[in-house]
């Protein structure tokens, strides 16, 4: 029901921005559960982002689109990640470079929606990045004064971040094979349910070394889930609202006139291909004012985004995307910048060293990107499609139509070519033209398609008749497929705009090494500060153990397992292992 009313908001609002408030509620928050809050350069910052209703903490439906940021203390961005939500969670990561400079700084996190409350509702985690190559400008003119004041804050800071460990709750306990191993030695860690049928729910897992690095307390998922919170309902004292991004990211904008002639934006269609071996292709209306909005209902995670203003009149427009929409930066709350004391630098100096070591061997030792599932286009299961490898292969488009793809015809005048399909049940053939897409990018200009070596081309779907795309019915849809779904288009005209769009960050599968007799790493160095991090425990289900290995590295190693059960039950164990 909750869901069924922002769908509603959505439908009578999506014609409008700024949009006019309504009378309506924000009952959504995130979680953010970080591998660390000290960095230094060169090192990765791995997360998970959990979306959660304010009021109990169970999955929140709302949004199916997260945002991820690490802010400085000028308020400027260091990085940006764009989320898909798959089961109201998402995660991703980002190396820390060596441009990077010694200070304070924010990991937020939030979503479209959670942007009509005060920024102070937007989750903050404090994160301290140390780089060893560069003095920090601020330190430089640091008084006396306020040095011994920020070096009694750090010792605060470094004593309150020691979390009493519990290995065990009223829904799960971690149990590791032992308490101390070896280098390199096998660690098998089994999560084991204390009630009769385990909770379902979403977790992270990491395994981290730790040491005496200045560092903060990291807010848990117990602890958040103890923050009093309830449904905001200010929208409606708000002069304009950001709508949520229900079903998939919002691209807006809107269509600009070129000349001074009083040309109308109304009705003017605009067409959105996501090119790609999963591709998509969308069409709209503008409204009075020129806009429009495309709801990207699947997560597609190609790089690049190409807009089209279809028509005769497509010359006379140029389209204008909508800026994203942002935090407000300068109401995050930055702690009181952090000296150095002297006592860390040997342990500094072996996790540079360390971290300088383990990128030195990157290419042995990189995380794998989980390939995302293939999406079915459009027009599937409609088209009839021609698989060109089963066929005798024809160099030109030209054969290829004649001899394979026969409900095809094309036309010439001149230099320039038209492509059509047949419509058999049709004495007259309608006036409409086809769509034509290569791996989604649809041509407006069909000149290129002649010149192009079909060898390239892996299938040719046709669908005949009528074809409604959101509002502009084609005659007809001729979609090509590449063999590599990468089709670069050479047409430059100025009714074809490529602007660049935030792309949602792949899932990856972390690094993690098998030394198991007879591979080849024995050889290659390792010095992992992080033996482990797994995003995507269910525990809904007896689950195997889970396995991985020590490094190279001695000392205490944390096992914390964070998140929520689908019943909005907090869950933070915590587990110290010895490396000897």
């Amino acid at each position: 029901m909750e869901r069924i009313k922002y769908i509603l908001l959505l439908i009578l609002l999506i014609n409008t921005k700024p949009i006019i408030a309504q009378n309506t509620s924000i009952n959504e928050s995130v979680f953010i559960h970080a591998n660390a809050t000290t960095f230094v350069t060169g090192e990765k910052l791995l997360y998970k982002i959990y979306s959660l209703k304010n009021t109990d903490k169970t999955p929140s439906t709302v949004s199916k689109v997260a945002y991820v940021e690490l802010i400085d203390a000028c308020g400027k961005n260091i990085f940006k990640n764009k989320l898909y939500l798959k089961n109201s969670s998402g995660e991703g990561d980002y190396f820390i470079p060596t441009t990077i400079k010694t200070g304070g700084y924010k990991l937020i996190g939030y979503t479209n929606w959670m942007l009509n409350s005060d920024a102070s509702k937007i989750f903050q985690i404090d994160i301290k990045i140390i780089n060893p190559y560069q003095i920090s400008e601020s330190n430089a003119v640091e008084s006396k004064a306020v040095s011994e004041k920020t070096n009694q804050i750090n010792s605060a800071l470094t004593s309150s971040s020691v979390t009493e460990e519990n290995a065990s709750d009223k829904n799960f306990k971690i149990k590791v094979n032992k308490d101390v191993f070896s280098n390199r030695e096998k660690v098998t860690l089994g999560i084991e349910s204390s009630a009769l049928s385990p909770e379902k729910g979403s977790y992270s897992l990491s395994v981290r070394k730790k040491d005496n690095l200045p560092t903060t307390t990291q807010l848990t998922a117990s602890d958040f889930s103890k923050i009093p919170s309830e449904i905001e309902n200010n929208v409606q004292n708000k002069n304009a609202i950001v709508l949520p991004e229900l079903r998939g990211e919002m691209i807006s904008g809107k269509v600009i006139s070129k000349n001074s002639v009083n040309n109308s934006l109304q009705n003017i269609i605009v067409a959105l291909s996501i090119p790609g071996k999963s591709f998509a292709y969308k069409a709209i209306k503008t409204n009075e004012a020129g806009r429009f909005i495309f709801n990207v209902d699947k997560p597609y995670y190609n790089n690049e985004i190409v807009i089209q203003i279809i028509g005769e009149q497509k010359e006379n427009y140029t389209i204008e995307l909508d800026k994203a929409s942002e935090p407000d930066y300068s109401k995050l709350a930055f702690q009181s910048y952090f000296n150095l004391p002297g006592e860390i630098e040997e342990t500094l100096l072996e996790r540079s060293v360390a971290s300088q070591i383990e990128n030195a061997y990157y290419t042995d030792k990189t995380d794998s990107i989980i390939k995302p599932d293939y999406i079915n286009p459009f027009y599937y299961p409609v088209a009839k499609q021609y698989i060109l490898s089963d066929y005798t292969r024809f160099p030109s488009l030209k054969e290829t139509i004649t001899e394979v793809a026969t409900e095809l015809y094309y036309r010439q005048s001149g230099a320039d070519y038209s492509l059509h399909v047949n419509d058999y049940s049709l004495h007259t053939q309608l006036p409409e033209k086809p769509l034509v897409i290569v791996d989604g990018f649809m041509l407006q200009n069909i000149n290129e398609l002649f010149n192009f070596n079909m060898a390239n081309v892996y299938s040719i779907s046709i669908i005949t008749g009528q074809y409604y795309v959101g509002p502009q019915v084609f005659n007809g849809v001729i979609s090509f497929v590449t063999l590599e779904g990468n089709f670069t288009s050479l047409q430059k005209d100025n009714y074809i705009f490529k602007p660049t769009v935030l792309r949602p960050s792949v899932k990856k599968s972390y690094y993690s090494p098998d030394y198991a007799a007879g591979n080849n790493l024995q050889r290659i160095p390792d010095y992992r500060y992080q033996l482990l991090w797994k995003p995507d425990v269910t525990l809904d289900q007896k689950e195997d153990d889970i396995s991985f290995y020590t490094s190279d590295v001695k000392g205490s190693f944390e096992v914390v397992l964070e998140g929520f059960t689908e019943k909005g039950q907090p869950v933070y164990l915590s587990k110290t292992i010895s490396v000897e």
